[in-house]
């Protein structure tokens, strides 16, 4: 129970295969898509090459194979890919959306105790399923992503249809635009001094209290994009950034603008007259020049190009992270990937994502409180244990110290995303520990899109300073 609830909190809050000169049998598990699956034929590790019995396991995975015993060939077919093998022959062959590679394999197929044994990792991974190895049970574990967003997008489609419908929104990108942007982090953190709990995630912290405030504008036209940004700091932040024992000061609130143009970028900052090792280079308000082409980087018409021809979608993004884990797969990968795909729906399902339509403005509204997460840790504690976690003294303590909400709205006016708010605050207020919060809050605007009228001021030359006679000074 506990392990789940630690999936489940992580979630919100954002060894190699043993080589060896011989065939082992004792004792090699293997788990596919969370259930541990037996085979007639014992898996086998050879040279580091775990094998596994090419029918069973093909079938498993929704596949069906085929094997000519006069040649000792193994074809497999699965959604519309073809592997073709052969016994005791390093050299294979996958057909997928009409093209043919061919690969050499570590180790070829083997007939073992009448069964014809095939490696498991490049099986798996031609047919589009992720293989791990983990030491500790000793087990292969086979994950088919496949079937997890295929799940994950039924549910999603009948429990929140209004998020599914703003997932598979395909947004445009804006040619030429103009936009305003401002956020705030704040963190304090007060733990109980008197607490015996001296090894609480409070007391290690200590006491803390900081953050940011970041102003920004920019503005794009079909020639350049200038981004003016300004940050300022607050609390213990503040403090250091202004500490002279490092060689600090004024740091604390500091100004920078980045052009771009198809040939140079620009960059502005008064961090040039605030560091004691930069004020030697006389910058001051002048702007340091990059060419482009030396350094390569892509002009504003790449950029634009690049961004125009990514018609990804929200939906497209979120499955691409599902099937491309990050981590190496263990026998808790598959249970930890499912409650993910079991918490979006209930956390996101209409009561919570809600999307209103004004003309040609769709305006989406997602609502989560510490009473929507403290309900979903009770629905999956009851769904996998028969403990009744409310009458857990830890996690009643836990439910009554916190206090949680998140609240987005964005703005669509004709496909294109005109405005964003965040608001997020997490407050932990314990008897036993003490007291933290977090606060971040994010407000953004575009207007004049796709306008012929913006107008971005590149540099005269007087105004520069190139970026080699930095160089030459040590920059």
């Amino acid at each position: 129970m506990k392990k789940r609830i630690s999936i489940l909190l992580s979630f919100l809050m954002i060894f190699s295969l043993t080589l060896t000169g011989f065939a082992e049998t004792n004792e090699i598990k293997v788990q596919l898509n969370g259930e541990i699956v037996s085979f007639d034929v014992a898996p086998q590790v050879i040279n580091g090459t775990t094998f596994l019995p090419a029918r069973a396991i093909v079938e498993k995975l929704g596949g069906t194979i085929e094997y000519v015993a006069a040649t000792k060939t193994v074809t497999v077919k699965k959604d519309g890919t073809v592997v073709t093998l052969q016994v005791d022959n390093k050299l294979a062959k996958v057909e997928k959306n009409g093209e043919v590679k061919e690969i050499t394999l570590n180790e070829s197929p083997k007939i073992i105790n009448g069964a014809t044994l095939v490696p498991v990792r490049f099986l798996s991974e031609a047919l589009d399923t992720k293989v791990g190895w983990d030491e500790f049970e000793r087990t292969v574990v086979v994950i088919d992503y496949n079937e997890v967003v295929k799940s994950l997008d039924s549910t999603l489609k009948s429990e929140a249809p209004a998020f599914y419908e703003f997932l598979n929104s395909g947004y445009k990108q804006p040619n030429t635009f103009n936009s305003k942007c401002n956020f705030s982090i704040d963190f304090k953190s007060t733990p109980n001094t008197e607490s015996v709990d001296n090894y609480s995630t409070l007391m290690m912290m200590g006491a803390l209290q900081g953050g940011f405030d970041v102003t920004s504008t920019s503005s794009m036209n079909d020639e350049s994009l200038l981004v003016d940004m300004n940050i300022k700091a607050k609390g213990m932040v503040k403090e250091f950034l202004n500490n002279e024992a490092f060689g600090l000061k004024g740091l604390d609130d500091i100004n920078v603008k980045v052009l771009f143009n198809d040939k140079s970028l620009y960059i502005q900052s008064d961090v040039f007259n605030k560091v004691e090792d930069l004020k030697s280079l006389n910058v001051g308000d002048k702007w340091v020049k990059f060419d482009i082409s030396e350094e390569d980087m892509a002009s504003v018409k790449q950029m634009i190009e690049m961004i125009k021809s990514d018609d990804t979608k929200p939906i497209d993004a979120l499955y691409a992270s599902i099937k491309n884990p990050t981590t190496d797969l263990t026998v808790d990968t598959y249970e930890s990937t499912s409650m993910i795909a079991e918490i979006l729906p209930m956390l996101l399902g209409d009561d919570n994502f809600k999307v209103s339509k004004a003309g040609n403005t769709k305006t989406y509204t997602l609502n989560i409180d510490s009473d929507d997460f403290i309900k979903l840790i009770t629905d999956i504690s009851s769904k996998y244990s028969d403990e009744d976690i409310n009458k857990d003294s830890d996690f009643l303590k836990f439910k009554d110290a916190l206090k949680f909400n998140y609240d987005v709205k964005i703005e669509v006016k004709d496909d294109y995303v005109t405005g964003e708010t965040i608001d997020m605050n997490l407050d932990f207020d314990s008897e036993e520990d003490g007291k933290f919060n977090l606060g971040f809050k994010l407000n953004s605007s575009a207007s004049d899109i796709n306008s012929d009228s913006i107008k971005i001021d590149v540099p005269a030359d007087s105004e520069t300073i190139d970026s080699k006679v930095l160089e030459n000074k040590g920059l």
